[in-house]
């Protein structure tokens, strides 16, 4: 069963995902899924997530606080229970009775605190009506809350359910390639993924589907569709669609495919490509490379510059972030990591070839750029290779590894570090661009944009640009700092191309980046 490392979407979760660069492999890992009256997944469950958070977490791992903090967390489903535990035991009590006594493990043993609180669990379900009436998944939910209390922000537990979207948003999953919404009534096909099932059976944006397998589809809600919709790959789904100015339903079979989530939408404008990324999953390297070399062969080798947008990304498996970092440098440090465990401690450098080398290139960040997003906008600047525009980003350095646990949900832990190639940490701290955006003295961005289109890139980057000896931070307004804007502004992409056109300040840009932080 796969372990798996991620950096950190919907709505903005910087902490979503940052594990995505190693693939290691568990044994015993069981996919089992657990039964409601079978208590035997539950200490499984506990085991493995104890075991994982002792080896594993950027941070010493006690197991006896954390399981009793866990299992304390049950009162809130129900007020009247209540955990005492000495040196010799640990009693459940209810109504200040005790219903259970069971002796205290060592402190130190992991699979006695795991047993006692898969054990302690069964004992609230009897002796509780209202713990009993709770779904299995959700207990565990509740208990493993409490188990990572206090440890950071960003270790958590995931329900079956919703780790198993969480997979399908980073791996793909078996499905036709449409996005769609719907209402009480109706599923509206939104979007039609290109090179997927659904173009190639000439669905349309705007059809309507009724039915799914025969089946009716009125009423159901969304999540529910979906999974009518998300199958084995080479398994067939048969659709029913209604089509505006077509008087006749139609019907089509279609083969599901591994269908990966895009990430990656392109433009090209007077030869500058513009590629903005949503997200790092496992198909946006492959992405941004194909796009890359297919406009370039388009306009001939016309491409003028390269705007790398991650504004609003908040990141993804590292190991993407990694692959796209590596698209565009040729030699030397992407970024290394560093924890408890040995093997968080990894250097990732960059490998011979990239493309459009002596391209000019800047990356455009904001306040929801986080994780994967920070590790590939660092590497660029640190490189020399880009140059940043925008406004300081989130600060999300470290490093999740997702633990696949034997119910198919999932226990995402911290445990390591990020640094950049100058050496910076990027826990709790944010990029700084070259060319801020969100400024409110001098002008602010209309007077940023109103002097790159009047061409004085040098007056800016002798004004702007100082070197290192001289201030820590660097802006398009001169101030010390960048202030963090979680907005973005299509006038920021204008800055950036602006920038791309004025090759004294672009190198300006690059020649003097600015390494030091903004404390968040």
């Amino acid at each position: 069963m796969p372990l798996q490392t991620t950096v950190s979407k919907g709505f903005f979760r910087p902490d979503l995902w940052i594990a995505g660069v190693v693939l290691l492999v568990l044994g015993g890992c069981s996919q089992t899924q657990e039964s409601n009256n079978t208590p035997a997944p539950t200490r499984q469950i506990f085991a493995m997530g104890f075991e994982n958070l002792a080896d594993r977490h950027i941070s010493p791992f006690q197991p006896g606080p954390a399981a009793l903090t866990g299992l304390g967390r049950l009162s809130d489903i129900d007020g009247q229970l209540e955990f005492a535990w000495s040196e010799r035991s640990v009693r459940l009590l209810l109504n200040g009775t005790a219903i259970a006594e069971h002796p205290t493990p060592a402190a130190d043993d992991i699979y006695g605190w795991a047993e006692i609180t898969a054990t302690l669990l069964e004992d609230a379900r009897r002796g509780s009506a209202v713990v009993a009436a709770e779904a299995t998944e959700e207990l565990h939910r509740v208990i493993f809350e409490g188990v990572l209390k206090g440890r950071d922000k960003y270790s958590r537990y995931l329900t079956p359910e919703i780790a198993r979207n969480s997979r399908a948003s980073r791996d793909g999953f078996g499905g036709i390639g449409i996005t769609i919404n719907n209402n009480e009534e109706m599923t509206v096909v939104r979007r039609v993924h290109d090179d997927t099932p659904a173009a190639r059976a000439g669905i349309r944006e705007g059809d309507r589907i009724t039915h799914v397998d025969a089946a009716p589809i009125g009423g159901k809600p969304l999540s529910a569709v979906v999974r009518l919709l998300r199958g084995p790959v080479g398994d067939p789904v048969d659709l029913t669609l209604r089509r505006e100015a077509v008087k006749a339903a139609l019907t089509r079979t279609l083969i599901r495919d591994h269908i990966v989530p895009q990430t990656v939408r392109t433009r090209t404008r007077n030869g500058i490509i513009e590629l903005e990324l949503s997200s790092f999953n496992q198909g946006t390297a492959r992405a941004v490379r194909k796009a890359i070399v297919r406009i370039a062969r388009q306009t001939r080798g016309g491409v003028k510059g390269i705007v790398l947008d991650l504004r609003d990304n908040p990141g993804g498996l590292l190991d993407q972030a990694v692959a796209v970092s590596d698209i565009f440098i040729d030699h030397g440090r992407i970024i290394s990591t560093r924890g408890r465990h040995s093997e968080s401690n990894q250097i990732f450098d960059a490998t011979p070839g990239r493309l459009l080398a002596t391209t000019p290139m800047a990356v455009l960040i904001n306040g929801r750029s986080a994780s994967a997003a920070e590790i590939v906008a660092v590497a660029l600047r640190d490189s020399g290779r880009a140059a940043i525009v925008g406004s300081s980003s989130y600060g999300k350095g470290t490093v999740q590894t997702i633990v696949r646990l034997p119910n198919n949900g999932e226990l995402i832990i911290t445990w390591a570090r990020i640094y950049a190639p100058s050496g910076q940490t990027l826990h709790a701290q944010g990029i700084v661009p070259a060319i801020c955006t969100n400024l409110s003295g001098k002008g602010g961005l209309p007077a940023l944009l109103a002097a790159l289109k009047a061409g004085s890139g040098p007056a800016l980057s002798k004004t702007t640009l100082r070197s290192h000896a001289h201030d820590t931070h660097y802006s398009a307004a001169g101030n010390s700092a960048c202030p963090t804007n979680s907005m973005s502004d299509k006038r920021e992409m204008d800055a950036a191309r602006l920038l791309l056109a004025d090759p004294a300040l672009h190198q300006a840009a690059i020649a003097h980046p600015p390494r030091a932080i903004a404390e968040r």
